[in-house]
């Protein structure tokens, strides 16, 4: 099944890369399957998928917190490439030059829209105070 779920996941992550491009409190959005990623020309010579992994940036560690606390589809997780989507708050463990809202998720199998809606949904939940 792995033809099958490597499509899947890099179809979704390139969905939720462009959604979260659309979010005004979601910044840094990095995926080789955008135009704006520094690395897309080459991974589009070079791939026939871009992947299940993205990274995004929200505001604070609060916002971040927040995000995979409220998100009810992405679970929190620091092992990747299941089918289920999962993030981390990479900061967390220290060690890492990355700002304390950076997030890298792990898109899974499920339904695209599904996964979107509750991104969208956790997003517009977050307190004012951490966007």
């Amino acid at each position: 099944t792995l033809p099958l779920r490597l499509e899947r996941s890099s179809r979704n992550a390139q969905r939720i890369a462009e959604f979260l491009t659309t979010r005004p409190e979601v910044h840094g959005v990095l995926y080789p399957g955008l135009p704006t990623h520094p690395g897309h020309a080459i991974a589009a010579r070079q791939m026939q998928y871009f992947g299940a992994v993205l990274s995004f940036e929200l505001a604070s560690r609060a916002a971040a917190e927040a995000f995979l606390a409220k998100a009810k589809l992405v679970t929190e997780a620091t092992s990747f490439g299941g089918t289920c989507t999962c993030a981390e708050r990479r900061a967390r463990w220290g060690g890492d030059a990355v700002p304390e809202g950076f997030i890298r998720l792990s898109a899974g199998i499920e339904d695209a829209d599904d996964l979107i809606e509750d991104i969208a949904q956790t997003l517009d939940s977050l307190p004012a105070a951490v966007k």
